[in-house]
C-alpha cells in the first residue's frame, strides 16, 4: 500500500512538472526539506505518510528536471541543422529495417565538415540505404545532412525521439563501414542469435504468417505489411503482434520447468530470473516488454522468498525502477496501454471471473459452469479486463473505437499460446535441422493463419471500427473514477489467488485429437493447393508499381516485377502460393526501376529462384538487383523481342520489347520489356512502365499484341494509352497496378474513357480491388478480386 502512494507521487512529479523549466537542485532541497519535517512528525503516520509523498513528488521533478536539462556543447544535438556533415561512430542497436530504409541507431564519435573535425557524443538516427550489410557494433561513417526532427500536427516526431534520446536524424545517409564488431561481446552474440532465428521463421514460413510469428515471437514488426497491421488496429487486436506479459510467463514456464528438476526450485528460479533479463534485450528491451520482464521477476522472487506477490505492488515498483532509468518512458503511449492493461488486469479480473461463473451457474451445472468460466477467461474476461483501463487511453491517442475487438478477442487469444510455444520449437529446431522445424512449421501455420484471417474478415465489416473525438478531459475523469475504485479495492488487501493461464494440462486424448486435426487440416489445404490444370494469373496489390504472379497448369511459378514495397509484396505472394511452396521458378525484371524491382531482394531471401530473366539492362541505378543476383548465386538469362518461354503445359511467354538490349545509358522507360502470356484462346499483354516513343516502337515492330487482358502501361497513364495502342491490343479486360491516392492522378480519367470508347472494356484496379486473380483454362475466363 505505502510503496503505491509513494510511486504515484514520484510519477506525478515526472507528469505534471513542466520538463526543462525548473531547477534540478530546487528540488533536490524541497525533498531534503520533506524528508526532516517526515521525521520530526514521525509519530503520526498520516503527517508522515504525506510529507514522505510530498518528497517523492520532488524526488520525481528533480529527475525530470535532471532528464531534460540543456545539452552540453559537444553533444551531437547541438550539430543539428548545420548543413552537410560526415559523423562516425558506432551503431548501437540491432538494425530496423524497413521497407523503404534502414533505421541505425549511431553513437557518434567525432563529426566533420568543411575539413574540421569535432569530438563529439549522443545518439542520431540514421537512415541508411534498404540493402546494406549493418550489424550491432559496426563502426561507420554517416554522410548527408543532419536534421532537427521534425514536428507534425498531430504528432511530435521529435518529442518521440527525444524520449530515446536522440535529437539529430539524418535522412538518405552514404554509409561506408570502418570495423566491424565494435560493440559489446555478447551484445553481438545475442544480436546474431536473433538475426539467425529471425532468417530461420523467414525461411520456415511464407509471408504473411512470417512476419506475424516475428512480431509475437521476437519483437520484430517492421515486416508486418501496412494493410495487415491496419486490420489489427481496427479489430482491436494489435497487442497480439506486441512482446508483453504472455510471452514473458511463457520463458518463466518453460525455462523452471526445464530446469526444476534438475536443479531444484529455487536454483531453477535465479537462473529463469537471468533468461528473462537475456530475453528481454533479445526481443529489443522496449518499455513495455522491459517491465513486464520486472514484474515476471519480482513473481520469482517472491517464490523464492516464500512470499505471494502482490500485482499493484510490483507494477508500481517495475514503472518507479524504469522511469528511475529513464523519466521520458512515462510518455511512451505503449508504455501507457502496457501498464493500464496490466493494472486492469489485477484490479478486475478475479471480479469478472466470478461475475462469469455466477451467470453460467443459473444455466449449467456448477462443476461445468467453472470449466467454461474457465475456457474463456483469457480470451474474455481478461480482455474486458485490460480494455476497462486501456480504452480511455486508445481513445485520446488513435480517435478510434473497435466495437468487434471483444469478438475478435474471443476468437483469436486462444490460440495464441499455442503459437508461441509451438513457434519458438519450430524455430529453435529449424536452427538446428530444417526438416524438423519445417514440420513443425507447418503446424504453427495452421493458427496463425487462422490469427490472420479471422483478423482480416473482422476487420472489412464496415462497422468494425469508428472515429471518437474523444477529450483528454473526458479520459482524466474516466481515470479519476477507476482510481478511486482502486483505493477502495486495496484499502483492506487480501491475498489475491494467482489466474491460471488458459494453457493447462489437459488430456492425453485432447492433445491427440488436436494433433490429428491439426494434421487433416494440413492434409486437406495441401490437396486443396495442388495444381489444378488451368492457368491463375494475379494481379498483386503492391503499391504504385507493376508485380504479377503466373501460376502454370502444371504448377510453374513465375513472377514478373515486383513493385518497390517489400513488405507488400512478400505478403501478395505469400497469399497467393501455397504456405510450404517457397520456390520461384522464374523471376523476369522489365526495367531497372524502383516500381518495378526495389522489394525483388527482400522476396530472394525467402524464396528459392531458379532463374532470372532481363532484357539486359545496366544495374547502375538499381545496384541492389546486381547485390542480390551475387549474393543468392543466380544466373541472369538477358532476352530482347522475339524470346519464347514455354511452360510444356501449353503456357506461352513471348517477348515482344525491346527489339535490341539497351544501351548503358537508355531510359528505362524506353527499354521496358513488354510480355505477352496467352493459353489457350486467353491472352495476357503486361506492359510495364513506357515512353510513348517504346509504345510505338512496340505497335509498329509487327508483332502480335491482340490480348484478351491488357496490363496499361505506365499504370494508365495517357501519353502512354494512346487510341492506336488501346485499338491494336483490343482487349476485352483492363488493368492498372496503382496506389491509392497517388500524387500522379493515375490512372488518367482521359485513359479510362478512351478504354472504355475504344473497346467497351471493364478496367480493374488494385487501389480499388485490392489483388486481382484471373483464372483460365484456355476457354473462359473468371476473375476474382480482394476487396
Amino acid at each position: 500500500m505505502t510503496l503505491l502512494y509513494l510511486v504515484a507521487a514520484w510519477a506525478a512529479g515526472i507528469f505534471l512538472v513542466p520538463p526543462g523549466q525548473t531547477s534540478f537542485s530546487l528540488w533536490i532541497g524541497a525533498a531534503a526539506s520533506s524528508f526532516a519535517l517526515a521525521y520530526l512528525a514521525r509519530r503520526r503516520r498520516m503527517w508522515r505518510l504525506s510529507l514522505v509523498c510530498a518528497a517523492c513528488f520532488a524526488l520525481g521533478a528533480g529527475r525530470q528536471a535532471w532528464a531534460t536539462r540543456p545539452l552540453p556543447s559537444d553533444h551531437i544535438g547541438h550539430f543539428a541543422d548545420v548543413g552537410y556533415v560526415s559523423l562516425t561512430g558506432i551503431i548501437s542497436r540491432d538494425p530496423d529495417v524497413r521497407d523503404a530504409y534502414t533505421n541505425l541507431y549511431l553513437d557518434t564519435e567525432k563529426l566533420a565538415q568543411n575539413n574540421a573535425e569535432h569530438p563529439i557524443y549522443g545518439r542520431v538516427l540514421i537512415q541508411a540505404p534498404r540493402y546494406g550489410d549493418y550489424a550491432y557494433g559496426d563502426q561507420i561513417t554517416a554522410r548527408g545532412t543532419l536534421l532537427t526532427p521534425p514536428e507534425f500536427d498531430d504528432f511530435s516526431y521529435r518529442d518521440y525521439l527525444a524520449r530515446s534520446g536522440i535529437y539529430a536524424l539524418m535522412p538518405n545517409a552514404e554509409i561506408t563501414l570502418v570495423a566491424h564488431d565494435q560493440g559489446k561481446p555478447w551484445y553481438v552474440a545475442l544480436y546474431r542469435l536473433k538475426d539467425h532465428a529471425q532468417q530461420t521463421i523467414n525461411r520456415l514460413l511464407p509471408s504473411p504468417q512470417a512476419p506475424l510469428l516475428s512480431g509475437i515471437l521476437l519483437g520484430v514488426d517492421s515486416s508486418i505489411s501496412p494493410d495487415t497491421r491496419e486490420a489489427f488496429n481496427r479489430t482491436g487486436m494489435a497487442h497480439i503482434i506486441a512482446i508483453s506479459g504472455a510471452n514473458i510467463v511463457v520463458v518463466i514456464r518453460v525455462l523452471m520447468g526445464m530446469l526444476t528438476p534438475s536443479l531444484g526450485k529455487r536454483r531453477a528460479g535465479w537462473i529463469t530470473m537471468g533468461g528473462i533479463a537475456v530475453y528481454a534485450v533479445f526481443v529489443g528491451a522496449e518499455p513495455t516488454v522491459i517491465r513486464a520482464a520486472i514484474m515476471g521477476g519480482l513473481a520469482l522472487l517472491a517464490v523464492q522468498s516464500g512470499r505471494k506477490a502482490h500485482g499493484l505492488t510490483s507494477l508500481a515498483f517495475s514503472i518507479w525502477l524504469m522511469t528511475l532509468w529513464n523519466p521520458m518512458t512515462l510518455w511512451d503511449v505503449s508504455f501507457q496501454l502496457s501498464a493500464a492493461a496490466t493494472a486492469g488486469l489485477i484490479l478486475f479480473s478475479d471480479d469478472l471471473t466470478r461475475w462469469l461463473e455466477n451467470t453460467l451457474q443459473r444455466g449449467l451445472k456448477r462443476e461445468h459452469a467453472r470449466q467454461v468460466a474457465g475456457w474463456l477467461t483469457e480470451p474474455l474476461v481478461i480482455s474486458v479486463a485490460a480494455q476497462i483501463t486501456t480504452t480511455p487511453l486508445i481513445l485520446v491517442y488513435f480517435g478510434r473505437l473497435s466495437v468487434i475487438s471483444l469478438l475478435a478477442n474471443i476468437l483469436i487469444v486462444p490460440v495464441q499460446a499455442y503459437i508461441m510455444t509451438l513457434g519458438w520449437l519450430a524455430v529453435l529446431v529449424g536452427m538446428i535441422w530444417t526438416v524438423p522445424g519445417e514440420l513443425l512449421a507447418w503446424i504453427v501455420w495452421l493458427p496463425l493463419t487462422y490469427t490472420l484471417e479471422i483478423t482480416r474478415s473482422l476487420s472489412r465489416i464496415e462497422w468494425a471500427s469508428f472515429d471518437v473525438n474523444f477529450s483528454p478531459s473526458y479520459a482524466w475523469a474516466v481515470y479519476g473514477i477507476l482510481l478511486g475504485v482502486a483505493l477502495v479495492r486495496i484499502q483492506h488487501p487480501e491475498d489475491r489467488a494467482t489466474w491460471k493461464h488458459w494453457l493447462g494440462k489437459r488430456i492425453t486424448a485432447y492433445s491427440l485429437m488436436a494433433g490429428g486435426t491439426a494434421a487433416g487440416l494440413l492434409v486437406w489445404i495441401m490437396a486443396f493447393s495442388q495444381p489444378d490444370g488451368s492457368l491463375h494469373v494475379y494481379f498483386l496489390d503492391v503499391g504504385q508499381g507493376n508485380a504479377v504472379l503466373i501460376q502454370t497448369p502444371n504448377g510453374a511459378q513465375i513472377l514478373v516485377d515486383g513493385g518497390p514495397n517489400p513488405t507488400r509484396l512478400r505478403e501478395s505472394v505469400g497469399d497467393a502460393l501455397p504456405y510450404w511452396d517457397r520456390t520461384l521458378d522464374m523471376v523476369i525484371v522489365t526495367q531497372p526501376k524502383d516500381s518495378a524491382s526495389k522489394a525483388i531482394p527482400a522476396l530472394l531471401d525467402r524464396y528459392t529462384v531458379k532463374q532470372v530473366v532481363t532484357s539486359g539492362f545496366s544495374t547502375e541505378n538499381t545496384p541492389y538487383l546486381e547485390q542480390a543476383w551475387k549474393k543468392h548465386h543466380l544466373q541472369v538469362l538477358n532476352v530482347t523481342a522475339g524470346y519464347r518461354i514455354e511452360t510444356g503445359d501449353g503456357v506461352i511467354l513471348e517477348v515482344l520489347h525491346p527489339q535490341a538490349i539497351p544501351d548503358t545509358d537508355a531510359e528505362p522507360n524506353h527499354a521496358g520489356m513488354v510480355l505477352r502470356l496467352s493459353y489457350g484462346n486467353t491472352s495476357f499483354l503486361i506492359a510495364p512502365e513506357l515512353d510513348t516513343e517504346a509504345v510505338e516502337s512496340l505497335v509498329e515492330a509487327g508483332w502480335f499484341v491482340g490480348s484478351t487482358v491488357l496490363v496499361l502501361p505506365t499504370h494508365g497513364s495517357e501519353k502512354t494509352n494512346s487510341i492506336e495502342f488501346l485499338t491494336a491490343v483490343d482487349p476485352q479486360i483492363g488493368v492498372v497496378m496503382v496506389e491509392a491516392g497517388n500524387r500522379a492522378g493515375l490512372p488518367d480519367t482521359d485513359t479510362i474513357e478512351r478504354l472504355r470508347t475504344v473497346t467497351n472494356a471493364p478496367l480493374y484496379r488494385t487501389d480499388h480491388d485490392g489483388t486481382i486473380e484471373m483464372i483460365t483454362d484456355g476457354k473462359t475466363l473468371s476473375i476474382s478480386t480482394e476487396r
